[in-house]
């Protein structure tokens, strides 16, 4: 269950009432569904259920008219107009930041509904489908329900490959083909534009993918709670390793993820099993708390230490870090995304015609996309907070023989006014680069026309300070890759509307196959100014 008495889903997203407070794999049939637990007749009313506007379990038939971008289903209804509040915006996506409100911001969208209407959220459907929904959550301008039948299936509709795809958390659109997935994709990013970040007429060019749309996830990080103590001995119980349930913050548990490569899967039943040993052994390590996983597949096989250092092949670069550290996840797509942002960046002067000669890399990690370039530039500074990522960098440029690249332990804002003197090289017309010589070059001297700004910020997007300082600085070229279209979004109305850019490409990617996940790219070029 993932919810107390209620909303157990089958495998074809069909929601059974339970009697359980939980449910463990033992209880599926060999199939892995749910149809033949027993049913609770009567449900058991929350006492702070709020019967207003639908009563505990009330069913409706509805049609679903969109999808947020969390990737849960958007159904509208006539309803009596309720009180007017703020709550729903405040708690739709349990993310509230202020101002930087990132999802959030994407969601609230959906709230803004004609006078009379009631929004109600579903899970697992698809928009244009005609579905029976039971309701078992009041908020005072929303409701959340399950899905009890699809009565009209949408033509994208497919049958999940993994039997908990209806209630981990870890998917939400393995019920889509991989291509609605995509198409779905290419118009969030679209619409996130126009209307965050005001950029009316931005081309967004179709989601780019690869075939491996299962089995292609590197890195996975499963949870347990704390383990359950034995009476009259030292032993625990281990009970569910896996991810959150959807819409809850409980665990269920997952003996094999369908989008992990085999071989994390192979590793992640024998760990399962010699944690469970170790708790009832006595041996598991803080036995009155729970943890975190990690399992990540890397040049050496799949490790779980998170100290461990790995090392990973990218277009050709080898990128040697720490495991526990931040590096993207699926290794089919990444040199299609150090393609994209080298091609972005490489792009002539459109105003003089003159090639690109200097790149800085913000938010720069372990070096991925500096790295990628350096061959392309004479000079590339990178910048990271992290002070761990920022050796992995500068070891990462010695393992691969690349001469032309510094990197700088500190926050972005501070990359604008270093005073770290940094290396320069000459190129000739094969691109091969000189000896590189350090001067009393800074990166406020660069030249504002041939330097390119690559940004790949944290979800949250860029602080206010970063950009203020990079208006200011006004390269010719931002090149943004994002794991948050809305902060992009965000971000991007500022870039268009303060620091004088306009928009020359966007391109999403389908990083994370089956997931609501997107990696977007977007190009920023500094407009022209009239004589």
């Amino acid at each position: 269950l993932f919810r107390n008495q209620h909303h157990v889903f089958t495998k074809n997203g069909v929601a059974s009432t339970m009697k359980h407070s939980r449910l463990h794999a033992s209880s599926t049939t060999s199939s892995g569904s749910l149809d033949q637990l027993p049913i609770q007749s009567t449900p058991v009313v929350p006492k702070k259920f709020v019967p207003f506007p639908f009563q505990y379990h009330q069913e409706l038939t509805l049609r679903v008219s969109a999808l947020t971008n969390l990737g849960i289903g958007v159904c509208r209804t006539p309803i009596e107009e309720p009180e007017k509040t703020n709550e729903a915006e405040n708690n739709v996506n349990n993310n509230n930041t202020k101002s930087k409100s990132s999802e959030g911001d994407a969601t609230k969208a959906e709230l803004k509904t004609q006078k009379g209407e009631w929004v109600i959220f579903v899970p697992n459907v698809i928009p244009g489908e005609l579905i029976r929904i039971r309701v078992f959550r009041n908020h005072k301008s929303y409701s959340d329900a399950d899905l009890i039948e699809v009565l009209e299936p949408s033509q994208d509709r497919v049958d999940p490959v993994c039997p908990l795809a209806t209630v981990c958390g870890g998917c939400q659109y393995q019920h889509m083909s991989i291509k609605a997935q995509r198409q779905w994709k290419t118009q969030h990013v679209q619409e996130l534009l126009e209307r965050i970040g005001s950029a009316e007429g931005a081309q967004v060019s179709p989601t780019v993918g690869t075939d491996e749309v299962y089995h292609y996830r590197s890195k996975i990080t499963p949870h347990y709670n704390a383990p359950k103590k034995i009476i009259g001995g030292k032993s625990y119980e281990l009970q569910d390793i896996g991810f959150k349930q959807k819409a809850s913050r409980r665990l269920i548990d997952v003996p094999y993820c369908h989008i992990a490569t085999e071989a994390i899967n192979e590793r992640l039943d024998s760990y399962r099993s010699d944690l469970r040993r170790q708790a009832l052994d006595g041996t598991i390590r803080r036995p009155k708390r729970g943890a975190t996983l990690l399992l990540r597949e890397a040049d050496e096989g799949v490790v779980v230490d998170h100290s461990q250092y790995v090392t990973t092949t990218v277009a050709g670069l080898k990128f040697r870090f720490l495991a526990g550290n931040f590096f993207q996840n699926n290794p089919h797509m990444l040199p299609l995304m150090v393609e994209y942002v080298v091609e972005g960046a490489t792009r002539l002067n459109p105003s003089n015609g003159k090639a690109m000669t200097h790149l800085i890399d913000c938010y720069c990690g372990s070096g991925l996309f500096c790295l990628g370039s350096a061959k392309s530039f004479q000079t590339c500074v990178g910048i990271e907070v992290n002070d761990k990522a920022v050796e992995e960098a500068k070891a990462n440029a010695a393992l691969n023989n690349i001469t032309n690249c510094d990197f700088v332990a500190a926050s972005a804002e501070a990359i604008f006014e270093s005073e770290t003197p940094v290396k320069q090289c000459t190129s000739n017309a094969n691109g091969e680069h000189s000896k590189p010589t350090t001067t009393e070059l800074f990166v406020r001297d660069f030249p504002r026309d041939t330097t390119v700004v690559v940004v790949d910020p944290p979800r949250k997007g860029c602080s206010e300070e970063f950009l203020e300082q990079l208006y200011a600085f006004s390269p010719q070229r931002v090149v943004y890759m994002s794991c948050d279209p809305a902060t992009q979004a965000r971000d991007a109305k500022g870039l268009i509307e303060q620091g004088g850019y306009e928009i020359t490409s966007a391109v999403p990617f389908d990083l994370f196959p089956q997931t609501r996940h997107i990696e977007s790219l977007v190009v920023f070029e500094k407009k022209a100014v009239e004589s």
